[in-house]
């Protein structure tokens, strides 16, 4: 390759890298630029919440018996048959009698001949009386007709007996309802024989009022703490979709069920079915109301979840002496260079960042790069960290299990001290109440009106429920998998 060849190709790289280098420069330059966070905000608004706890269990008649036979037989007539409203003392069905009736002529024919030895033996107790007088018979002699008599009067007690029994029997061929009722199903067709020589069967089913019925509701071991006699219970039932029926707990069982590991216990509804519309069997689908707040001040759920990104600019530390959102403010303090958004709250990404708890040396130089305001700020979220909260790792804030929860929010604001309007968050410690599937009940800490936020807004990309983006890096409410804010 001759020096002109060499010399054309390295402009001809040159030239190739210049335009290269001028793409990029303008792929870089006409890039979308970041825009801010778009936060979902809800006013705090007063309500109705009513807590409840879940469950199923099937609908079942208060009474329900079983109606057998206890004898053998036949069946040669069925009064009753399904839905059939019986009176207490019905006759209901009819066992062939025959075999019981011949049975009761046997026994009596018995009764008859022993009763014929009965006389035998007192006529031989009397002639043995005489000859003793006279000393004609010996003691013994005597003495053997006196058992002889006795045992013909045993044995004429033995043949009323088995008379007796043998007309009990013949009278439980005819099966009577024992109660008063619906029947509810049957076993049994007229000409079918029926065998009770080990266990009674059964031939019908008969409930005893179904104007009032029973729920037996499976409630965990998670949920039967709340659980009370008296509470009101509302349930839907398959049959009729949309309508909505009530009851109240009238038990809750100390025996425990257990089935595969998991722990639930017995608790009985009693309901009214005066229109007889709910039915035996049915699934019921309920919910125990065991706490009700009317026109209280409720924040959504998601707003208790909610942990603000990275990106965020959070305004000051909570109103609250220790929680989640003290270690939030304390990991976004700045590492170097001076604080960050002018109160030393800023975004922040030192050694700090994500959460992590910063060392000796990361403090030093925050402290140095502080303004003596926010020094003394930052020793203050520190003395309510460390020393009211308990020491890390706890939740200082947190109430006793009969109390009311401290929990962290983050109110929507605006921001104009660095010259700009910037949209900040201040985190805010509440307490909460009772709580639904949507909203809790706030007891402390937040007016009615304030800009509760409870999710991020991404343009282009679905917003799941409580205000989940797809946002790419991670979830807006923090967590490990986020990169978010710090862990609760």
């Amino acid at each position: 390759m001759t020096a002109k060849q060499r010399s054309t190709k390295s402009w001809v790289w040159l030239l190739l890298l210049i335009v290269l280098g001028g793409g990029g420069w303008w792929w870089y330059n006409q890039r979308p630029k970041e825009s801010p966070l778009d936060f979902k905000a809800t006013a705090v608004a007063r309500g109705d919440i009513t807590q409840a706890v879940t469950a199923n269990g099937q609908l079942s008649a208060l009474t329900n018996v079983t109606v057998g036979s206890q004898v053998s037989g036949i069946i040669t007539d069925i009064r009753v048959d399904f839905n059939s409203r019986v009176t207490n003392g019905q006759i209901v069905a009819q066992i062939d009698p025959e075999t019981y009736e011949q049975t009761i002529t046997q026994t009596e024919a018995e009764l008859a001949n022993a009763k014929a030895g009965l006389e035998l033996a007192v006529l031989n107790m009397r002639r043995a009386k005489e000859l003793r007088t006279g000393e004609l018979i010996s003691a013994a002699e005597y003495d053997k007709t006196e058992v002889e008599l006795h045992q013909a009067d045993a044995v004429v007690r033995t043949r009323e007996a088995s008379v007796r029994k043998a007309k009990v029997d013949r009278d439980r061929t005819t099966i009577y309802a024992p109660i008063d009722g619906v029947v509810i199903s049957r076993a049994v067709d007229k000409g079918q024989t029926v065998a009770a020589s080990f266990n009674a069967p059964v031939l019908f089913n008969i409930a005893n009022d179904l104007r009032h019925m029973r729920i037996e509701l499976m409630v965990s071991e998670a949920d039967v703490g709340g659980v009370l006699e008296g509470q009101r219970v509302s349930f839907t039932v398959d049959a009729f979709f949309g309508r909505q029926f009530s009851g109240e707990v009238t038990q809750v069982r100390f025996a425990p069920i257990t089935n595969q590991n998991v722990v639930n216990y017995t608790t009985v509804v009693q309901v009214n079915n005066d229109d007889l519309r709910l039915r035996p069997g049915m699934t019921a689908n309920a919910s125990i109301i065991t706490a009700q707040r009317r026109g209280v001040l409720k924040v959504p759920n998601a707003a208790l979840r909610f942990r603000p990104p990275e990106t965020a600019q959070i305004k000051g530390a909570t109103n609250g002496p220790t929680g989640a959102s003290n270690r939030l403010a304390l990991a976004r303090e700045p590492s170097g260079g001076g604080p960050a958004g002018g109160d030393g709250s800023g975004s922040g990404s030192g050694g700090g960042g994500g959460g992590e708890r910063p060392n000796r040396e990361e403090m030093r130089k925050r402290m140095e790069s502080m303004t003596p305001e926010q020094r003394e700020e930052f020793r203050a979220r520190m003395r309510a960290r460390f020393g009211e909260g308990g020491g890390p790792g706890r939740s200082g804030g947190s109430p006793p299990a009969d109390g009311p929860a401290t929990r962290t929010v983050y109110l929507l604001e605006k921001d104009t001290s660095s010259g700009t309007e910037q949209v900040v968050l201040k985190p805010v410690t509440v307490k909460t109440g009772i709580a639904d599937a949507s909203f809790t009940e706030v007891l402390d800490g937040l007016t009615e009106g304030d800009q509760v936020v409870s999710g991020v807004n991404m343009p282009g990309l679905p917003t799941g429920p409580g205000g989940m983006t797809g946002r790419p890096g991670g979830s807006p409410f923090g967590g490990p998998f986020g990169g978010g804010g710090p862990r609760r």
